[in-house]
């Protein structure tokens, strides 16, 4: 008995010391909160929309649709301890569904938030709150109908408090990516001017993203997919340093070739701006493995693009923030294992992923107990804690949206500040819009453009979830020679 038990203890040993390189990977230990559900249990909840305020707060928005065909948007507030209930601030009629709900906390704090509304022709509402005081559905100004047509849009106030709106659109008057502003808080609007008339055929634009860089210039990425269908092409770059007034030429960072940059209706990128260092993540290839590049230059320049997170793939949405240290985190569901993964930019490298959330090991074993989480959207708190969103897959008749939280460490929190107080002068009131038509009012912009330059070119780099592959053999491995011992001491 004896020998046999050395014979085992052997084996054992040399499977463990054979993959102790592989058990010495450097891995996060962060400890992230429960799941909670943030939507109606008998309602099919949208994907959240959410955006954190320098003041404390972090505010969520999504739609859920009623049995009469009427949709709502719904609000909830996180303080960093405690969710609020969330209230209805709007109702649409019947059939006209809610996309694209984006929202903006300016420097008054002022939260603001636009989208796009009905079948076709799809137009924009606006409506607003003070963010510290949106709790209420009263406190909401009635929604301002804007006489611009979006599939989907995303927008910024500046300190001036100019409106600035990018939106996709196709209809007769133009298919692609498009641009408007409001000076006077969404109740006129500058002509829209056509940012990407280069743009693919047969192609629209989609997952369009916008940002301010600590300059107060603008940033915008987006790419272009079919309807319904599964090819894709072309992510795309642009920018405005002057308010809007001009704006580069579209510069491509990715597009279909031969290799792993290959693009699909599921590139889906995601973008973050951190100072003037800009990041993009989107997905391509034929297993859709993930791809980033960063301009360190305001988008004058551009990296190669490099490979991340190795040979895990898969779409289900991504999410990109910037944490208190200025370094993107980026979180997204893909395989294998399925679940949650969770990576940083440390320095010059990715840090090796933590699987944050378990689903399932492949397409066999599914569990009711797992949310199947798709569109991972995050938001950071103060500057270290994350405020992760997530929900079940679209089909789903009761389609949850969950939330969970976690505090980054050995990051201190940004301390929150007081909202500027507002000028005094007098400004329009955008509920008086309600009942206007005003489309494209004011002066149209000057379509002026320059030139992006960068580098195209892909580059490969190696597959750092390598040791998951690994554990996973060795685990198998271990079963085995459990099995093998008991057989060889019945023997």
């Amino acid at each position: 008995m004896i020998r046999r038990f050395l014979f085992f203890l052997l084996v054992c040993i040399l499977i463990g010391g054979g993959t102790a390189g592989f058990w010495r990977v450097p891995r996060q230990e962060t400890t992230w909160s429960g799941v909670v559900r943030l939507s109606s249990q008998n309602k099919a909840a949208s994907e959240a929309s959410l955006i954190a305020d320098p003041y404390g707060y972090v505010h969520v928005f999504w739609a859920e649709e009623n049995p009469d065909e009427t949709n709502l948007i719904l609000y909830a507030r996180y303080d960093g301890e405690t969710w609020s209930y969330p209230v209805d601030i709007y109702i649409s009629g019947p059939n006209s569904p809610i996309n694209g709900i984006a929202p903006f906390v300016d420097a008054y704090g002022t939260l603001h938030v636009m989208w796009a509304e009905g079948l076709f022709p799809k137009f924009m509402r606006y409506t607003y709150a003070p963010a510290l005081d949106a709790l209420s559905s009263a406190n909401w100004a009635k929604p301002n109908q804007i006489r611009l047509q979006a599939d989907q849009l995303d927008f910024l106030v500046d300190d001036q408090g100019i409106f600035h709106v990018l939106f996709g659109m196709n209809n007769a008057a133009g298919r692609g990516v498009f641009y408007a502003q409001s000076r006077d808080q969404a109740v006129t609007w500058s002509s829209p001017l056509w940012l990407d008339p280069d743009n693919p055929s047969e192609l629209l634009p989609a997952k369009i993203t916008f940002a301010f860089d600590d300059a107060g210039g603008m940033h915008a990425v987006w790419f272009y997919k079919a309807f319904e269908e599964s090819n894709g092409d072309w992510v795309r770059y642009i920018q405005s340093l002057d308010q809007g007034q001009t704006w580069s030429k579209p510069f491509t960072i990715a597009k279909n070739s031969e290799g792993d940059d290959e693009l699909n209706a599921f590139a889906s990128p995601v973008m973050a701006v951190s100072g003037q260092t800009i990041h993009v993540i989107w997905a391509g290839g034929d297993l859709l493995y993930r791809h980033h590049r960063y301009s360190p230059d305001g988008g004058n320049t551009w990296s190669d693009t490099t490979r991340i997170l190795g040979d895990l793939n898969g779409q289900a949405g991504d999410g990109l923030i910037i944490d208190g240290m200025g370094r993107p985190h980026y979180f997204a569901q893909i395989r294998f294992p399925v679940g949650i993964y969770h990576t940083y930019l440390d320095e010059d490298h990715w840090t090796f992923p933590q699987m944050i959330y378990f689903i399932r090991f492949g397409n066999t074993d599914k569990s009711d107990e797992r949310i199947e989480a798709h569109a991972t959207y995050p938001a950071i708190r103060l500057g270290n804690q994350v405020i992760l969103t997530f929900t079940d897959p679209p089909p789903e008749d009761n389609r949850g949206l969950f939330v969970m939280t976690t505090t980054l460490k050995n990051i201190p929190p940004v301390a929150p500040i007081t909202p500027l107080q507002p000028d005094l002068t007098e400004t329009p009131d955008p509920t008086a819009a309600a009942e206007t038509d005003n489309s494209s009012q004011g002066d149209p912009l000057t379509p002026t453009q320059t030139a992006i330059p960068g580098d195209t070119t892909p580059s490969k780099v190696g597959s750092p979830n390598l040791a998951l592959v690994w554990g996973m053999i060795v685990s198998l491995v271990l079963v085995i020679g459990v099995l093998a011992y008991r057989q060889f001491s019945r023997s």
